[in-house]
């Protein structure tokens, strides 16, 4: 999204962008993934609790998050090719779980269990905050597509390509995604999809007995763990990328002369993960990570839609039809309105006034407008520190 925001509104939405989503609340999205990893790893051994974190200390359950996001760490800084052949490894099996849900679950509609499908749409929340909380959680679930841009400029024949990438994508991942959560409804009682329960875990149970909650409750911590892999793989890139661009300090564009990966980056990825995992929990989290993206994504469809026609002549490999720009943005705008009306306004204006504190950061760290004595040589001192402790270049 930086990219474009530069393009359309110069340098500050960009940094704005990169400020806010990827060097405050990069690690959140990791925090969002290893605790999830958690949830479903006490599943298995609580598995009669509805909460099954609460039966455990809340030192040995951090400690667990912590140690195996140290293991992603260090794969991340000094073996980044095994991270991507895990990822590939964590989404067959992630595809393989969908399979499995789907399947059980239309097998126990089969033999006749339609309790708690019967109740169809009962109770359901008309209420206009209620749909936008709802979205943001099914906007989390599909979060990814974005992430087809970082690697538009390397992808053969975009404007043939781009399109089955994106359509194909998205439809499989919709299909499997509606298939499943109608498997957990025929199995599962709304109360209990609505609960603190390790979902897929209790399903498992339901259908399978004791051997399906375990291979359920490992494939989602493996899920789990491959999409944690993931976004630090790539979010480490753009806190790298904004460095060497200067839209951060220079000490996070540092390269490890030996493995030729961004350490600093990464390790600055880690330390807000590791923030996020001891003072969130899971739900929190998801709300917020939907929430602050949309301002952000409205900006890019407005800006395809301003730039068709003030700069036609550009070359488009790809020309989206601007239905799909008009549609994000109102719905964008809907998603992010919308919580400054409910009782939690209070968190919603404070990601709006951290978003707004990148205003003097820019002007005073990243342009230096006030010439403040002795900020060049400490942020450049910080650089060679840096560069000479962690063997970078």
């Amino acid at each position: 999204s930086s990219g474009i925001n530069a393009e359309y509104g110069g340098p500050i939405p960009a940094f704005l962008s990169v400020w806010l989503i990827h060097f405050l609340l990069t690690g959140m999205r990791r925090a969002i993934g290893v605790l999830g990893f958690s949830k479903y790893l006490w599943s298995i051994f609580y598995s009669d609790s509805t909460n099954p974190e609460a039966e455990v200390s809340w030192y040995l359950a951090k400690f667990v998050c912590l140690a195996v996001f140290g293991v992603v760490v260090a794969m991340a800084a000094y073996r980044p090719t095994l991270i991507l052949k895990c990822i590939t490894v964590f989404t067959i099996l992630k595809i393989i779980g969908c399979v499995i849900v789907i399947v059980s679950g239309f097998i126990f509609l089969a033999r006749g269990n339609t309790q708690n499908i019967a109740v169809g749409f009962n109770n359901t929340n008309t209420d206009a905050r209620g749909w936008s909380e709802a979205w943001n959680g099914v906007i989390w679930s599909y979060s990814g597509w974005e992430n087809v841009v970082t690697v538009a400029s390397e992808i053969q024949n975009p404007s043939r390509n781009i399109p089955i990438i994106v359509v194909g994508s998205v439809s499989i991942v919709t299909v499997l995604y509606l298939l499943t959560v109608v498997s957990y409804h025929i199995v599962l009682p709304v109360s209990v999809m609505t609960s603190e329960a390790a979902v897929a875990s209790v399903f498992g149970s339901a259908t399978m007995g004791e051997a399906g909650l375990v291979v359920l409750a490992v494939i989602v911590m493996l899920s789990s763990l491959g999409g944690v892999q993931c976004t630090f793989l790539y979010s480490s890139r753009y806190i790298h990328s904004g460095a060497v661009e200067g839209l951060l300090p220079q000490v996070l564009g540092l390269v490890s002369t030996r493995f030729k990966t961004p350490i600093v980056s990464i390790l600055y990825v880690a330390l807000t993960t590791v923030v996020f995992v001891l003072i969130g929990n899971i739900d929190a989290l998801i709300d917020s990570a939907s929430f602050t993206m949309f301002p952000f994504i409205v900006l890019c469809c407005t800006g395809v839609i301003v730039m068709r026609y003030t700069h036609p002549e550009l070359p488009r490999p790809y020309r989206v039809p601007l239905i799909f720009p008009v549609l994000m943005t109102l719905f964008g705008l809907f998603v992010f309105i919308s919580p400054f009306t409910g009782d939690n306004w209070g968190i919603s204006l404070l990601w709006v006034g951290l978003t707004l504190l990148g205003f003097p950061i820019y002007y005073v760290l990243v342009k230096d407008v006030f010439k403040i004595p002795g900020l060049a040589w400490a942020m450049k001192k910080l650089r060679d520190v840096t560069a000479d402790a962690l063997g970078c270049e």
